[in-house]
């Protein structure tokens, strides 16, 4: 992994407070590295659910830590609701997911009702209009970086490429929790593998393949970027916003 975005990833599980016997639920967890992150700095008492509605995330998470019986992976439709009973987790945790969800306030209403009193909501999401990307031709780069963001992919039922600066709105019209915002700037100097902005970039492919820009404009973004990289002066940035509160006691 990008050392950065593992950064980015410490960054963002440190907000979620630890303690002894403590229960996790990850919404939207794919392959399940946050709640095993989690889990090494939790005792062997505390137990750890992760939900995401694609069977392979859930395949691939439960292979890789499914032999740890405290984490449990479900293939579960988060948007019609948590399987679980009130006040079942001490944190509720959710990471790049909450723009897929066409009913946000209702899955908030959902996260509040599944945590105890005063237990925690960490909810991060990249704003994907915050994409920078350095090169010669801006205009190029402001259509397919914009493309892309408004790309709605089939298992998606709900896109919103500013859904980072819009947490704190989001959270705020629940009345449900009280909370803060954190950020952290992912920024990557080298375009190449492992790097986010790199495996970004090169899934900008997609849009070439389903006829949503020209194939000669990624091309040409290609061959620009490739001699940024050269000379040592590529660039590439996106922000991470982090929406950190708790159950309200008065809701």
């Amino acid at each position: 992994m990008d050392p950065n975005n593992e950064k980015m990833r410490a960054f963002i599980l440190d907000q979620i407070v630890m303690k002894p016997q403590i229960a996790i639920l990850d919404l939207g967890c794919g392959h399940g590295y946050d709640l095993f992150q989690l889990s090494r700095s939790a005792d062997a008492d505390s137990r750890f659910v992760g939900l995401d509605t694609m069977d392979e995330a859930i395949q691939k998470a439960t292979g890789q830590y499914g032999g740890d019986a405290r984490l449990r992976f479900v293939r579960h439709d988060i948007a019609q609701g948590l399987p679980f009973p009130d006040g079942s987790f001490d944190a509720v945790y959710s990471n790049n997911m909450l723009e897929c969800i066409t009913d946000k306030q209702a899955l908030l209403r959902e996260a509040h009702r599944v945590l105890k009193p005063g237990g925690q909501a960490v909810f991060a999401h990249f704003d994907w209009d915050s994409q920078s990307v350095d090169g010669d031709n801006k205009d190029l780069i402001r259509m397919i970086t914009h493309a892309y963001n408004e790309w709605k992919q089939d298992w998606m039922t709900d896109i919103d490429s500013w859904m980072g600066r819009r947490l704190w709105r989001t959270f705020q019209q629940s009345g449900l929790f009280t909370g803060r915002i954190e950020t952290f700037v992912l920024t990557n100097t080298r375009f190449e593998a492992p790097y986010y902005g790199h495996a970004m970039i090169v899934d900008f492919a997609a849009l070439a393949r389903r006829k949503m820009i020209r194939t000669e404009a990624y091309e040409e973004l290609l061959a620009n970027l490739t001699a940024l990289h050269d000379r040592d002066q590529f660039f590439y940035s996106i922000t991470m916003y982090v929406y950190v509160g708790n159950k309200s006691p008065a809701s």
